[in-house]
């Protein structure tokens, strides 16, 4: 089955607009095109852009990818260094996701913070005051 960049947008969730942005920087250098330029991406290619998808996910940079994809051309003898290249970004990954679950943490510190301080109807997280949040709104009022 073939199809052309509408239907790999609705299949795929890309914007056409990225797929095509994609293409003139060659990430696709298996999609078949007609005499009319018209490109036309097969079962395997809509696993590609999957795969590029995938891989910007994870902050890999268009010239990154172009590296990769030339790599693949070459055969299995770059084997080694796409794994490394994978795994590279793994690692990153894991890092990125550790970074992510750390500030979540903090954030339901704070979050759990702030119940206790409306629990306790005072500000103690304001240096300035320490008086009970009733108190400070009927002064300004």
């Amino acid at each position: 089955m073939a199809y052309r960049i509408k239907e790999v947008e609705q299949i795929t969730g890309i914007s056409s607009h990225t797929l095509r942005f994609w293409a003139k920087k060659g990430l696709f250098p298996f999609v078949q095109k007609d005499r009319n330029g018209v490109k036309y991406f097969s079962n395997s290619d809509l696993e590609w852009v999957k795969l590029i998808a995938c891989l910007r996910s994870v902050d890999m940079g268009i010239e990154e990818i172009e590296e990769y994809i030339k790599l693949c051309q070459k055969g299995f003898q770059t084997a080694q260094l796409r794994r490394e290249m994978l795994h590279n970004k793994k690692t990153h990954l894991l890092q990125k996701i550790q970074n992510l679950q750390n500030s979540l943490e903090h954030l339901q510190y704070k979050i759990s913070y702030y119940d206790e301080m409306l629990k306790q109807n005072q500000d103690s997280l304001n240096p300035l005051s320490h008086q009970k949040i009733s108190n400070q709104c009927q002064k300004n009022s």
